[in-house]
């Protein structure tokens, strides 16, 4: 799951809760809870009508007290509690006084006397207002009201009081009650239905199996249910899984390829994880408002609308997206649901295993995917933000609730993934296989930590010790490994000479002294045979014999297949000697190769000159994620080394004439039966040429295409399908930009007239480019226009914003002003709009601006304080890169 979250506002609440606050805050668990109560049953019954602001709700929770008590710790905000009360056994009654002891949502019971050791059950009724994108929220896209959950990490406790953290898992017994004309979902199978007095009905859900409060999922509304394929009997498992999709009313049958094609990829992960799928059904929600990417809710997996919605002629991107999403939430049913973490701080248990299993599955189903490439790009993303003095941990310590938000990252994501391969890969993916099996056999209903996941991989290796310390080196540190390498040739066996420290920037202030347990994997030519070696390295400095080889080696990959999460640099003869043998390595090692050569520019080893002389052999790679490797380079000197438009011409001049010959040779309109890569390709090098290059003949031939899907100078409909869907979204961008009012006003009345999740995002996002001031600011008061947009739509129509230096200004004072009322709007995702102010942002003054402004502002937002460092440090590393490039030649003179 990726997720935004909203800020938590404890001014705002305080009046909405109706409750008592503590005096007294010292001893208030803003951590883990004490362990005096544990929960064994949660019955939850619910009160819902989508029409309304607020429900209502009864909570019983049966409960284990370890030893007296008068004060029971769990959470609950927001909550109007009428009536709370602990059970005993024998049927006395103890009252309980509730109040919010926390701004996390801390929920202090203070019991009238003490309540013994033993079993009880807490009693607790209460009314809520529906959340904003969080607990249970409405949506309203058609006209129509929708109650849609998200739970993940901190909604639950806006829904029901609970124990509302990872480690308590137990059993819950959902029940709705809700109008008798709308349909009722939640993790299991409904039970049994009963009609009420007054309109209203009574479903049952079968009892769940153990869960955290955080899995925990229903919805309400005029939904519609599509029947998809029954998951067929598959190995231990000989009854059918039943499969729905749940969707918006009428949008039902657009969910027919995700069905589809559902069951495969429950059929792949029980193979992997020799282990049935573990819950009783499965429905998969095209949730048409909702900020993550999708949430893997036991047996009710919800998703953002546009995942569910492809079909075979959609574009290359929302087909990849439904696969990898889809195999990314589903594999969470066995790593995050069936064995679930004990504290957010192995969230990476999670997510980091859903982001490689998923790209696992999602390669082997769909092998043009090519999604071993696409985790080894997420990692070298990762390593930009590992790179960062302010950057955390995978395995970090979360202290309060102001940190979880910062775990749900791209080192959490995208590193832990990668060092997961890593290791797959050194310990053999066989016995890796094993290991992960073993480990979900162990823990399954249960909590695990990263210790035993390691373990249990660890164990299957020829040396369980070195492999455990050497995994944890990668997730309990922060950081890159940079390795340097020389060959000694002589006597004896060649041997690789590594020396390691962490990968840093130009102008960072981190301490680069630190070394990790890495598992090298080398390739080299031997006399023209090219052979292979790992083997775990420690140390400052260590000595690698390659035991193998009979010559001194022509040529040396250190990271072999591109596995390894780290970066290298070669001694002169034996870099230069690895560019010459290019065409012999494969494809990621090729990026991993290019990406040896921009991460040398990054720390101030290479002039721009340097690092564009490379660009053409990247360029003519076979592999799109090589061709694209240093675009990023190319557009910050584009924006920060050029004094004038006449410089800033020439350059681009030079930059297109090393890519145009790869965007002619795929041709600006999709072929027939073409690679899924080419078109990406395709789509990536456009966006180039039409935005950083700003070419003129690129931009014509889209903006053409562009205003012919707004049907301007036509019939003024909308034609989707005018342009290919892969280049739809750049087509209307730059018919927007260039096309005045005119385009502007055709994309808001087509915007006005959708509910195409897809086409609504595109052309948004192309109002969202417009560069007449008058027309940024209309995209903006789209905002603050009552019930226009969704609220995951904010940031299309004013991301746009952000990629051009005229239109920055204005967007910053737009933020700083409305800041307030923007962070309640965009619950749960306050933090981001630290990244909206600081767009283009690049001198120390910046940087301290920022801090000025937005400290106080993100101290008691999720995620925020981590944001805002990170944020503020990335333009110091900005302006330490200008002031050091500044003045120098951008090309070689010839």
């Amino acid at each position: 799951m990726t997720l935004l979250r909203r800020s938590l506002l404890a001014t705002a609440l305080v009046a909405a809760i109706g409750l008592a606050h503590a005096a007294d805050n010292t001893d208030v668990p803003k951590g883990p809870l004490p362990r005096t109560v544990v929960p064994s049953l949660v019955q939850l019954e619910l009160k819902l009508d989508p029409k309304q602001a607020n429900f209502t709700g009864t909570t019983r929770i049966q409960a284990k007290v370890s030893e007296a008590t008068d004060t029971i710790w769990m959470h609950g905000q927001g909550l109007k509690i009428a009536k709370a009360e602990a059970v005993l056994k024998g049927g006395k009654r103890i009252a309980l006084t509730p109040s919010e002891a926390d701004v996390s949502g801390v929920l202090k019971l203070a019991a009238a006397s003490k309540i013994p050791a033993g079993d009880v059950t807490l009693e607790i009724a209460y009314e809520a207002p529906f959340g904003e994108l969080q607990g249970a929220y409405r949506v309203k896209p058609d006209g129509k009201d929708y109650v849609i959950t998200q739970m993940e990490p901190l909604g639950a406790r806006h829904t029901f009081p609970s124990f509302d953290e990872p480690s308590f898992k137990q059993p819950w017994d959902i029940t709705l009650i809700v109008p008798e004309g709308e349909t009722a979902v939640a993790n299991t199978a409904e039970a049994k239905t009963e009609k009420l007095p007054g309109g209203w009905k009574k479903v049952t859900f079968n009892r769940t199996e153990a869960l955290p409060s955080y899995l925990v999922a229903f919805a309400v509304g005029p939904w519609d249910l599509q029947q998809g394929p029954d998951i067929g009997p598959n190995g231990a498992r000989t009854t059918p899984i039943k499969l729905r999709g749940v969707a918006a009313q009428g949008q039902g049958p657009r969910m027919k390829y995700s069905l589809e094609n559902t069951p495969v990829i429950v059929k792949a992960l029980e193979d992997y994880f020799a282990t049935p799928y573990p819950f009783d059904k499965l429905d998969n929600v095209a949730a048409p408002d909702f900020w993550a990417g999708a949430m893997e809710n036991a047996g009710l997996i919800v998703y953002r609308d546009r995942l569910m919605f492809p079909d075979e002629n959609s574009s290359v991107g929302e087909r990849q997206g439904f696969w990898g999403t889809s195999s990314h939430e589903l594999a969470h049913q066995w790593f995050g649901d069936l064995v679930t973490m004990r504290w957010w701080d192995d969230l990476w248990l999670n997510e980091a295993f859903a982001t490689w299993m998923g790209n696992k599955i999602h390669g082997q189903l769909r092998p043009e995917a090519h999604t071993d490439r696409g985790l080894l790009e997420g990692a070298i993303g990762a390593m930009g933000a590992d790179s960062l003095a302010s950057t955390r941990r995978v395995h970090e310590p979360i202290k309060d609730f102001t940190d979880i938000q910062s775990a749900f990252d791209g080192i959490t994501y995208q590193k832990g993934g990668a060092v997961l391969g890593m290791f797959e890969r050194y310990v053999g993916e066989d016995q890796f296989r094993t290991g992960i099996r073993n480990y979900i056999k162990a823990h399954a209903r249960g909590n695990a930590t990263s210790s035993d996941l390691i373990a249990s991989v660890a164990a299957q290796s020829n040396d369980a010790a070195a492999v455990d310390a050497a995994f944890k080196s990668f997730i309990d540190q922060p950081g890159v490994p940079f390795v340097t390498i020389d060959v000694e040739c002589g006597a004896g066996k060649p041997t690789l000479v590594v020396n390691q420290q962490r990968y840093l920037p130009l102008g960072s202030t981190a301490n680069a002294s630190q070394t990790w347990g890495i598992p090298l994997s080398v390739r080299y030519s031997d006399n023209g045979t090219i052979r292979e070696q790992k083997g775990i390295v420690t140390g400052a400095s260590s000595r690698f014999e390659l035991t193998q080889a009979q010559s001194c080696p022509a040529w040396v990959m250190p990271n072999a297949h591109g596995a390894g999460y780290y970066r290298f640099a070669l001694a002169p003869k034996f870099q230069q000697s690895l560019s010459g043998a290019f065409a012999q390595l494969d494809d990621r090692e090729q990026r991993v190769y290019a990406d040896s050569v921009t991460s040398a520019y990054g720390a101030g080893k290479l002039k721009p000159s340097e690092l564009l002389a490379t660009l053409p052999q990247f360029a003519n790679a076979p592999v799109r994620q090589t061709v694209t490797a240093g675009l990023g380079q190319v557009g910050w000197m584009d924006e920060f080394l050029l004094k004038n438009d006449a410089e800033r011409a020439a350059f681009r001049k030079q930059v297109a004439s090393i890519y145009r010959p790869r965007l002619e040779q795929l041709g600006l309109t999709p072929k027939q039966g073409e690679a899924d890569d080419d078109r990406l390709l395709r789509t990536t090098l456009v966006n180039f040429f039409a935005g950083t290059l700003h070419d003129t003949a690129v931009r014509a031939e889209l903006a053409k295409q562009g205003r012919m899907v707004l049907g301007l100078g036509g019939d003024g409909a909308l034609h989707a399908d005018a342009v290919s869907r892969d280049l739809r979204g750049v087509a209307l961008a730059v018919a927007v930009e260039d096309g005045g009012a005119d385009a502007f006003n055709a994309a808001d009345k087509h915007f006005r007239a959708s509910q195409d999740a897809v086409i609504r995002a595109q052309l948004l996002g192309a109002m969202g480019s417009a560069q007449d001031p008058k027309l940024v600011e209309k995209a903006r008061a789209m905002v603050f226009e009552q019930g226009l947009l969704r609220r995951n739509e904010i940031f299309p129509v004013v991301g746009g914003q952000t990629e051009h230096p005229a239109t920055r200004p204005a967007l910053r004072q737009w933020v700083d002003t409305h800041f307030t009322e923007l962070e309640a709007r965009l619950a749960p995702a306050g933090a981001a709009l630290v990244n909206l102010y600081s767009a283009g942002m690049c001198s120390d003054q910046d940087a301290a601006d920022l801090e000025q402004r937005f400290g106080a502002r993100m101290k008691t937002i999720e995620g925020g304080p981590l944001e805002l460092k990170q944020t503020a440090e990335a333009v110091r590393l900005c302006a330490a890169q200008k002031q050091a490039r500044t003045g120098m030649a951008l090309f070689a003179k010839k």
